[in-house]
């Protein structure tokens, strides 16, 4: 690294304890005065060192506001380029990503790489400097936190730049374990999968032996629990099937259980599925505007507020809403309820608080979606696929006049049950255990339990539809189909939706293919961005890129 980088570097070393905390998060604490601050205060006050740790959650990337080019914040979900979704802003580089026709030096998000290592490097600094507090317990329960943002922090860096393989050159992602000085040599190759896997792993075991559980601990932060459940995603996208399982274990049956109302569930803060969040509170401090956010990006242009109209947004595909099972627990292929002229009539009910469809209630009035309907404006933000998205919405609220401030939900209770269904299936096939996880589920939902005697496969397929239901648009699809290595299968070819007609009183739905996407083998890892290869050369692409 030349020596322009190094001093840059050592500068930012040097003025990192002031300039975290003027970014830091005003809404979770009071602040120490600004003009007051120095390294001692920072890491010797209680104070200045818990809002050291606040502002590293305060700039944790997600989907609501994951860093757009410098301008914006989220502007579309990962699910938008699965075969779940698609992304109704044309400008937007949501086609790229769909597509694969870009460089690394034009990565999409390619922000976050340098974004989540800037938070790596403040993670570091913390963990050598926490030892200063006095208060044990504090200093104990912040270092506990600050393993377990590390490990979050590796664990995205992961799932988005690196890929599980075996033998050949190393597909992990550099790991940096401790603040780099001027001594210390700046090419950091990447390291293996596995050996960021365990990394992780490591720092989930610590974070869960330091930290407090559930109900004992400020909303917000983490938690042993927490800290047990990103364990067992990280397992479980390793393959480390009853590693998965027992860390899941851990969790179930514990300080959380499933919230009664799936539609309230994302807009009941704090509640007790909730295991990890990033939390916001209005004024929404990180959208690109004043009551601007997501429901003003994710609403058709028909829907108008005060100042403008919505943007489209995310929206739901009709291979997504194919895989809705109806109320019988049968597919719409065989189920004697489903009905070709009342296709949404008698589906799961997770399906109307997940998507808006011609017919629906959604912001105070019926919506139409066809030609000379209210909802069909000729612009280009227009839904192509027939559908909208209602989930994460706040509806009793105009657009435009409040600022978002959904809490974005990382890890919630569900998502546990299902690692744990889909581990121990893997593990073992399927027992009374995994009957139960998934069970539970969808009862929640109002929908039948799983028929009994299904095979490992059939369970398997089961459980997958159920993630991919149960967790639609909260940005796992993107990975699952990555690390069950079926994107290719799933994305080469039309998707479809939905083109509505109606003549009279008569309303008809035809499915068509709205577009056709290509999904090249590299695009099961993103690349690092041009510019940080340039700068570490060491870190080498991988997957063709």
């Amino acid at each position: 690294m030349n020596r322009i980088i190094k001093n840059t570097l050592l500068f930012k070393c040097t003025v990192l304890c002031i300039s975290i905390l003027l970014g830091c998060d005003s809404a979770i604490l009071d602040q120490v005065p600004k003009d007051s601050l120095t390294e001692e205060t920072v890491w010797t006050d209680p104070q200045g060192a818990t809002q050291f740790v606040n502002a590293i959650y305060g700039r944790m990337p997600s989907g609501f506001d994951r860093n757009y080019q410098g301008w914006a914040k989220g502007l579309y979900l990962l699910d938008g380029v699965t075969d779940d979704g698609d992304v109704c802003m044309p400008w937007t580089h949501s086609n790229e990503l769909q597509s694969g026709n870009f460089l690394p030096s034009g990565t999409p998000w390619g922000e976050t790489w340098g974004d989540y290592y800037a938070l790596v490097r403040k993670t570091n600094v913390a963990l050598e400097n926490l030892v200063r507090l006095k208060d044990e317990t504090l200093r104990n329960r912040l270092m506990g936190e600050t393993y377990f943002l590390r490990g979050f922090i590796y664990h995205e860096l992961l799932r988005l730049y690196g890929m599980k393989a075996t033998g050949g050159a190393p597909t992990g992602v550099p790991l940096i374990s401790k603040s780099l000085t001027l001594n210390d040599n700046f090419q950091l190759p990447r390291s293996t999968y596995d050996e960021v896997v365990d990394f992780i792993i490591a720092d989930m075991d610590k974070a869960a032996s330091l930290l407090p559980k559930k109900g004992a601990i400020e909303a917000g932060r983490a938690t042993s629990g927490a800290a047990n459940a990103l364990k067992s995603r990280v397992l479980l996208y390793a393959e480390r099937w009853q590693a998965a399982a027992d860390a899941a274990n851990k969790v179930i049956n514990t300080d959380y259980t499933l919230f009664s109302d799936y539609r309230t569930l994302f807009l009941t803060k704090n509640n007790n599925e909730v295991v990890f969040a990033k939390k916001f509170q209005a004024p929404d401090k990180v959208h690109f505007g004043l009551n601007n956010g997501f429901d003003v990006v994710n609403s058709p242009p028909s829907i108008k507020g005060g100042s403008d109209a919505g943007w489209g947004g995310n929206v739901p595909t009709q291979n997504f809403v194919d895989s809705y099972e109806m109320l019988d627990g049968k597919s719409q292929a065989t189920s004697p309820l489903y009905k070709a002229n009342e296709p949404y009539t008698n589906l799961d009910p997770r399906f109307e608080a997940t998507v808006v469809h011609n017919g629906s209630t959604f912001r105070g009035r019926l919506i139409e979606l066809f030609p000379g309907g209210a909802d069909v404006t000729g612009k280009p933000e227009d839904t192509k696929t027939g559908y909208m998205l209602r989930k994460f919405h706040e509806e009793q609220y105009v657009i435009y006049t409040k600022s978002s401030d959904q809490d974005w939900i990382f890890i919630r209770y569900a998502e546990v049950l299902l690692n744990y269904a889909e581990a121990k299936n893997e593990a073992t096939g399927p027992d009374a255990s995994i009957y139960n996880a998934i069970n539970a589920i969808r009862k929640r939902a109002g929908m039948p339990d799983l028929e009994t005697g299904l095979s490992k496969e059939q369970m398997r397929v089961k459980i997958r539809n159920e993630r991919r239901i149960e967790l639609a648009f909260e940005e796992h699809r993107f990975f699952d189909i990555r690390r069950w290595k079926i994107a290719e299968s799933l994305l080469n070819g039309p998707l479809y939706g939905t083109k509505v007609s109606k003549t009279g009183n008569t309303v008809t739905y035809t499915r068509y293919a709205f577009e056709s996407r290509n999904f090249p083998s590299k695009l099961y890892v993103l690349p690092i961005p041009q510019g940080e290869i340039d700068k570490n050369p060491a870190a080498k692409q991988i997957a063709g890129w």
